[in-house]
């Protein structure tokens, strides 16, 4: 589940991080994409490997908080 968004090319991926307000709006633009689920976790970790690789990705923020 988690390594299909690994499947979007890389600068897709860029253009949909970007362009998304929340990280929830992120996770369903590439849920779409793939036409199947794609949890916030893999998403962020994508994200997290494309920062470590120096590419400038905005900040993205969950819409509303995890329950506790």
């Amino acid at each position: 589940m988690g390594d299909r968004v690994w499947q979007v090319p890389q600068d897709q991926f860029i253009t949909v991080w970007n362009d998304a307000r929340s990280l929830d709006e992120a996770a369903a633009k590439f849920k779409a994409l793939v036409n199947g689920n794609v949890p916030c976790w893999a998403v962020m970790a994508r994200a997290m490997s494309l920062r470590k690789d120096g590419i400038a990705l905005k900040p993205l923020t969950r819409s509303a908080p995890l329950p506790a």
